[in-house]
């Protein structure tokens, strides 16, 4: 006997395609980010796909009603299937998040389709922090690293890049120096347009962007960490960065953390487009023009390898942004 399948279902069953990578086994927010990781385009794929500009708005208002405090909405219709919106609950501390991520595999080899990333948000947060890993895999661990500080300094949000920086050989359009796919160097991508949402929500407001990057031992070898505002200026004792400095030796004193203006390192990231964004400059000016003053809005934190352990920096976070 023929058993007949219902229209509906068989509609469903064809149209299914491959599944998508939704990382549902994933529990905490640490295997999350970890399962991410692994699913996005590679050093060396040319697998990622710059945003088109519609893609980038309808990203920008999923963005804005996250930060609204909204969750489990649709995508808008540009990429509904691509990206989902869900809450996550992490069993470690049974906390609620609000997560917004690429899940589209249309081919089927594991990694999602364009790189777009990934945004968090938690409603219930005491700083208006946003912790942000534009380089993973490539600046080793700091994915985790700003993972975990988010969670434990109840931040309002984190942001991680969805492809490796050197995952595609062209060049950025932007800073034709680095390649199209590093999320620093080139204004279009998620990551920027999140930034760009970011600031427009606070508007006036006091937040702050944290970037964790990473640097190899060798490239400024007399300092073990290098925090700037994203220009090459000797900051006064009430910035942020000299206030984190000063916390961060109060709690680990043999740590060597220099700051511009000392000579020290030259990582300063004036180049980085979100720094120009957050310190000023118009959003259609962060490829061509640098900042010309800081707004201390943004926070970029080079560590050598040994420094990136989110647990060192949960304190003096806490301490510098109260």
């Amino acid at each position: 006997m023929r058993t007949q399948i219902p229209v509906v279902a068989l509609t469903l069953l064809v149209g299914c395609g491959n599944p998508d990578l939704t990382c549902s086994s994933s529990t905490t927010l640490d295997a999350l980010v970890m399962c991410i990781r692994t699913q996005m385009p590679q050093s060396g794929s040319n697998g990622y796909v710059a945003p088109t500009n519609a893609e980038r708005a309808d990203w920008q208002s999923m963005v804005r009603q996250m930060l609204q405090g909204m969750c489990d909405f649709a995508p808008p219709a540009g990429l509904s299937g691509r990206v989902a919106v869900r809450t996550f609950t992490d069993t470690s501390n049974g906390r609620s998040y609000c997560l917004l991520m690429e899940v589209r595999d249309q081919n089927g080899n594991g990694v999602v389709d364009s790189g777009f990333g990934t945004f968090i948000t938690y409603n219930n947060a005491s700083r208006q922090l946003s912790h942000q890993a534009v380089h993973p895999i490539a600046d080793s661990t700091t994915e985790s690293q700003a993972l975990a500080v988010f969670r434990d300094t109840d931040s309002r949000s984190f942001l991680m890049a969805g492809a490796h920086r050197d995952a595609n050989s062209a060049a950025s359009s932007c800073r034709p120096s680095f390649p199209e796919s590093d999320a620093s160097h080139n204004s279009n991508t998620m990551v920027q347009a999140t930034n760009e949402a970011l600031l427009a929500y606070y508007g006036t407001m006091p937040w702050f962007a944290i970037q964790w990057h990473g640097m190899a031992q060798s490239t400024c070898p007399m300092t073990d960490v290098y925090p700037s505002h994203g220009r090459d200026a000797a900051t006064a004792p009430t910035d942020k960065i000299s206030m984190l400095r000063q916390n961060v030796v109060a709690a680990h004193p043999t740590w060597d953390l220099d700051l511009p203006g000392s000579g020290m390192c030259s990582l300063n990231a004036t180049e980085n487009v979100a720094g120009r964004l957050l310190n000023g400059v118009p959003p259609e000016n962060v490829c061509t023009m640098e900042a010309s003053s800081q707004t201390q809005r943004f926070v970029h934190i080079e560590q050598d390898p040994n420094f990136r352990t989110a647990a060192d920096w949960a304190g003096p976070i806490m301490s510098t942004f109260p």
